[in-house]
């Protein structure tokens, strides 16, 4: 599945931190149940946890719409805002 593909309603989850500019996506995580991640480099708590929907997160960074094709249960990750997905 593509992120940019899937309903642009459809919750995913992330940090405030990412939502706050205070850190970039370094990893997206794809579950088994077909629900998205998009998670920072930094620590985080479960207070930290936010949920947004996929309009949101790709208008947050765009470079998403570059994420390969993903299987359920497949995580991507990447050392830096400009790095390249690699799987986990």
């Amino acid at each position: 599945m593509l992120l940019r593909e899937d309903d642009f309603w459809k919750p995913v989850l992330t940090t405030r931190q990412i939502l706050n500019g205070e850190d970039f996506i370094a990893v997206v995580v794809y579950d088994e149940e077909g629900d998205w991640q998009a998670l920072g480099a930094a620590d985080f708590t479960d207070d930290d946890i936010d949920v947004v929907s996929v309009e949101e997160i790709l208008a947050l960074d765009d470079s998403l719409t570059t994420l390969p094709d993903m299987q359920l249960g497949e995580v991507v990750e990447r050392e830096s805002v400009e790095g390249a997905w690699t799987t986990a």
